[in-house]
């Protein structure tokens, strides 16, 4: 295997309990309800500023911006991402595979999460949900990091937390690999359509590529 390309949030990155502090904190500040993971999780697709913009009013959009990125960045000061993680792309890095990000997030919280923990240098592209005009399960994103990276896809893995993430790996002729390391993702393991391979430690799957172990 010579790339693999991650989802972000969920997979590479604990960051799915800051998103929905985020996103609760800001919807009880401008449209006064609470919202539940999955009421949240349920508006994923756009760019947190395309959730944003689509709930809040009009005139008030900016200032719910600012605040749902004051409260995630604040957020990283006191949740570290797990070691395990690091761990994992440090052994990919090691032996030479070339690692990308395609994520359905926006370029500012990417930046926020890659600088806080230290992730950004594991990645040679990073593809956002700001730089495509179909999110997944659309493949446009991962299509365009291949081509950046000059990855073919028999050599190609697509690595995710959610139904997207497969679908979009297929679409784009990739075998795929579905995750339920972190402690909160977005299917929790339970694919609809199943990925390739399941992995439930980062360990056991960066054994797996380097082939030292068999797959789940």
């Amino acid at each position: 295997m010579r790339t693999i390309l991650f989802d972000f949030d969920g997979t590479v990155a604990d960051t799915l309990p800051l998103i929905f502090t985020a996103f609760r904190s800001t919807f009880q500040q401008f449209l006064h309800r609470r919202y539940a993971d999955e009421e949240i999780v349920a508006m994923f697709g756009p760019t947190e500023t395309g959730i944003l913009q689509a709930m809040i009013p009009p005139d008030q959009v900016e200032q719910a911006l600012d605040h749902f990125f004051r409260v995630y960045a604040e957020g990283h000061r006191h949740v570290h991402n797990p070691a395990e993680i690091a761990l994992m792309l440090d052994r990919l890095r090691e032996t030479g595979i070339v690692m990308g990000i395609v994520t359905g997030k926006g370029r500012r919280s990417a930046d926020i999460s890659l600088q806080a923990w230290g992730l950004a240098r594991y990645f040679d592209v990073v593809i956002t949900g700001d730089d495509v005009s179909r999110p997944k399960p659309d493949p446009e994103g991962i299509l365009a990091a291949m081509e950046r990276l000059g990855a073919r896809a028999e050599q190609t893995l697509y690595v995710g937390d959610s139904d997207a993430d497969v679908l979009a790996g297929r679409a784009a002729a990739l075998v795929t690999v579905g995750v339920d390391w972190l402690p909160v993702t977005q299917k929790a393991g339970r694919f609809q359509p199943e990925p390739d391979y399941l992995f439930t430690d980062p360990g056991a799957f960066a054994d797996w590529v380097l082939g030292e172990q068999k797959p789940q």
